[in-house]
């Protein structure tokens, strides 16, 4: 065997390993990024689950959403700070979904889900007026956008 043939294999070789290098990088990637969208999916269900256990457990906090939801200016003062940090929280979470959607770890089909529940808190009169005076000014304009389009400029319609 001559040297140029020692060279040819050492250089397939070498390929090979290259080849399976990247093989092992891309399954390494793909697992990380479906690692992260489970991670999303349950950090979204958490929340959401834990938001809503609050609302159950504390029949004082639920009528305060509730009557604030219908009519906000029925609260005093008091009500009308925690109404608005109750709106906060949610919002907030609603707008870390609509990023997550947006940097593509939440699927559309988790992304629908957190829909349905942001459609039906903006259809509250009370819910509506808080984001138009308070709410907007407090999220990132890519949401206040997305959620003035898909929801505000529908309700006006």
């Amino acid at each position: 065997m001559n040297w140029d043939a020692i060279g040819a294999i050492s250089e397939s070789l070498g390929a090979l390993g290259v080849i399976a290098s990247l093989i092992y990088l891309a399954t390494q990637m793909r697992n990380n990024t479906i690692a992260s969208a489970v991670e999303a999916k349950l950090t979204t269900t958490r929340f959401l689950t834990d938001f809503n256990r609050d609302l159950i457990n504390d029949p004082e906090l639920y009528d305060l959403w509730d009557r604030g939801g219908r009519d906000l200016a029925s609260l005093d003062r008091r009500e009308s700070i925690r109404f608005s940090n109750l709106n906060l929280n949610a919002f907030w979470f609603f707008s870390a979904g609509h990023y997550q959607k947006r940097v593509g770890t939440l699927s559309d089909n988790d992304f629908y889900e957190m829909e349905s529940i942001m459609a039906f808190w903006i259809s509250r009169p009370g819910v509506r007026e808080w984001w138009m005076k308070y709410g907007r000014q407090r999220c990132n304009p890519d949401f206040v956008s997305y959620l003035n389009e898909k929801y505000i400029n529908d309700i006006a319609a």
